[in-house]
């Protein structure tokens, strides 16, 4: 395959596009540069039909893609081999030599490292594709425009929390410049413009501070219609008074979801840590569905451990398919060396109090911790033979890294090494982290991971790894289970202002469809917000009801955020089990085994086959067996039944079809229905090849 070109692409803001340094020609036409925008920013293949629709649903479909295609074509013209496409599917290619603007911005933002999060922010330099608009493509322009919604919405968040660090810590002038970034992006918040005046106050600023009251009572006026709060009324009464007991009492931020219903789990993950901190501690893995809270109940341990001065080592795992190793764990460990120092023999510790601050490490050390971190400096450069091809090579390399954590804990005296999402864990950091477990465990460090159990199945390298450490006793798992609606509706009680009954009607809306999930019921909140149903002024939120029963009776369509957290659970099965499942989403939401497999005409062997995959990834969950009267299988005969495992992963899988396609295959439901088991004539559904020819299930 020829070698890929340098590819360096900014989408936040105008649009720059360069090849090797250089623009790129261009293109055929905007609506060009809107699919390769589009393609920049999908993580996954896109289907062709899916593009032709976007970009010419005005158009006859044959006449849509051979649009398409003709477009495709002139971007592989600008662009060589960046583009992966069959007749199906049409994917941007991504690898180390080609950088994007949003998925460095992304990368940055997961950091705990202020100084990421502050180069999150530079490379916001302006809206989403600020400079493209396509008024014949009405689809495009409502996906555009919710995207620039939703990068606004995260780089806001970014400036909210290092505006809450900055003035904390008293470092007001870095707080507002933050602060003024932030009320460029979003002039209406009010909170923002509090927030400024209160700063401007405490760094002696305050003509300036009753200058920017009047300011921001303009914005007010003009954007919103309104006149200041109560809140900042009072706020600027205390800055005339020159009040000088103000504090930066002013929520920048706002408060994560209560810990509900968590108690013992929050009770059970301190005494791991109590364990742990004495050097009698367990590897420890919290499990639970995306989504369940397992995230926001480890901060608040974290926040715990910090307060009794424990150093928080901690990283994501990530789905890499290039072969990146270890990577976790090097983004883990990277805060305890300073690549700006680069002392010979030494790498940086947290500093004044902790032993000196420098960590000192013999030249053999230095070179194996090289492997992984270039900006460790020895004495000279060692060929060293590679990882893979060596195994000796490879303990060196581990002990290296154990030797050196040992170190680093005599002087931090306590230690969290905390791992997200480790089902996206390679073989390799499995075998490092159990690694470091074993030669550290009577240490002050604490190894705790959270990770999502559908995301497995029975073959996965975690599931190998997390039976090895209990059978050696050194595993202490917890499970999370979804919140009571009691929980959940004492979530939405954080909504003041709504009336007894609006308050009922919102749990009725969004209690029932979130099945337990706090995330799913956040981001059902967050879409009526969106659509203007839920609504804030003035600290008080008000709900149209009226809107909000047409909207359900309509039928409530999947939030964004939880439809792209399905597809990614369904991107892994096999694409022929994925065709079996969208056949049994039409069935219904419990669907029965019998019936599936007639509908479908498969082997009932592979039919399950499929089931227990669809189980073992948290898809579908099995009901007790009822007895078969009337249900086409013989009367009293068992019926064998199976429910998807939230109604909205129901919904995406029923989605996927066509309407044509739907239609047929209930058609297809109906004639099986009638007709007496044994006596049907339905062929295989087309599309599926045998079973020999069907592939790796992910």
């Amino acid at each position: 395959m020829p070698e890929l070109d340098h590819i360096h692409i900014r989408l936040l803001g105008p649009i720059q596009i360069e090849r090797n340094g250089q623009p790129i020609g261009n293109l055929e036409s905007r609506k060009a540069l809107g699919l390769l925008c589009y393609l920049c920013s999908q993580a996954k293949p896109v289907a062709r039909q899916e593009l032709a629709a976007l970009f010419w649903g005005d158009k006859p479909e044959s006449r849509g893609r051979g649009n398409l295609s003709r477009v495709l074509h002139n971007i592989g013209q600008q662009l060589p081999n960046s583009l992966e496409a069959d007749r199906r599917t049409v994917r941007f290619r991504g690898d180390e030599r080609l950088w994007i603007d949003t998925v460095q911005m992304e990368r940055l933002a997961r950091s705990d490292q202020l100084h990421s999060l502050a180069a999150a922010t530079e490379l916001f330099r302006g809206d989403f594709l600020e400079d493209l608009g396509l008024d014949d493509c009405p689809e495009f322009d409502v996906w555009l425009t919710t995207e620039r919604e939703e990068w606004r919405r995260r780089v806001g968040q970014i400036y909210h929390t290092l505006i809450e660090h900055h003035t904390v810590r008293g470092e007001y002038e870095t707080s507002l410049r933050h602060i003024n970034r932030l009320l460029a992006l979003e002039p209406w918040q009010e909170e923002a413009h509090r927030q400024k005046m209160l700063l401007l106050h405490l760094s002696g600023q305050r003509s300036a501070a009753l200058a920017h009251y009047e300011r921001s009572r303009r914005v007010l006026a003009e954007q919103l219609g309104v006149d200041p709060s109560p809140e900042t009324e009072a706020l600027r009464q205390q800055i005339e008074e020159l009040n000088d007991a103000l504090t930066s009492s002013v929520r920048p931020v706002q408060s994560r979801l209560p810990l509900l219903e968590r108690g013992e789990e929050h009770t059970w993950l301190v005494q791991q840590w109590e364990a742990a901190r004495r050097g009698v501690g367990k590897l420890t893995l919290l499990e639970g569905p995306a989504g369940v809270g397992k995230s926001a109940l480890l901060e608040d341990v974290l926040a715990y451990t910090n307060g009794l001065g424990a150093r928080t080592l901690r990283s994501h795992c990530y789905h890499y398919r290039t072969g990146l190793v270890y990577e976790p764990l090097v983004e883990a460990l990277r805060p305890l060396f300073h690549p700006k120092e680069g002392v010979m023999g030494e790498v940086a510790g947290r500093g004044a109090g902790r032993g000196g601050g420098r960590i000192a490490l013999t030249e053999s050390w230095l070179v194996e911790l090289s492997r992984l971190w270039p900006e460790v400096q020895g004495q000279g450069k060692a060929v060293l033979p590679a990882l893979d091809e060596d195994t000796t090579a490879r303990h060196r390399l581990f002990e290296a890294i154990a030797h050196f954590l040992e170190v680093a804990i005599a002087q931090e005296r306590q230690m969290v090494l905390f791992l997200d999402d480790l089902h996206d864990a390679d073989q390799a950091t499995l075998d490092l982290l159990r690694y470091l477990f074993h030669r550290l465990q009577f240490k002050p460090i604490w190894f705790v991971c959270a990770y999502r159990r559908e995301e497995t199945t029975p073959n996965h390298p975690l599931v190998i790894w997390r039976n090895v450490l209990i059978r050696e006793g050194h595993l202490a798992a917890r499970h999370l289970e979804p919140l009571s609606n009691e929980s959940l509706l004492h979530i939405l009680r954080r909504y003041q202002g709504l009336t007894g009954p609006q308050l009922g009607q919102l749990g009725r809306y969004a209690i029932d469809r979130c099945e337990g999930n706090p995330y799913v019921l956040e981001e059902l909140v967050l879409d009526l917000r969106n659509r203007q149903i839920l609504n804030e002024e003035q600290g008080q939120w008000h709900l149209e009801s009226g809107r909000l029963s047409e909207l359900m009776e309509s039928g409530v369509p999947v939030p964004t955020g939880v439809a792209a957290v399905m597809e990614n659970r369904l991107a892994r099965l096999n694409p022929r089990a994925r065709r079996l499942l969208q056949v049994a989403a039409v069935l219904g939401r419990e669907f029965e085994l019998s019936l599936l497999s007639r509908v479908s005409a498969e082997p009932d062997e592979w039919v399950e086959i499929c089931l227990s995959n669809w189980m073992n990834r948290g898809l579908v969950v099995e009901l007790p067996m009822q007895n078969g009267a009337n249900n086409g299988a013989g009367t009293g005969a068992a019926r064998h039944l199976y429910r998807f495992s939230h109604g909205f992963l129901w919904q995406v899988v029923l989605e996927e079809l066509a309407q044509l396609q739907r239609e047929r295959l209930i058609e297809r439901v109906e004639a099986v229905k009638t007709t007496p088991p044994g006596q049907e004539t339905i062929t295989p559904l087309a599309g599926l090849r045998p079973i020999e020819e069907s592939g790796a299930w992910s």
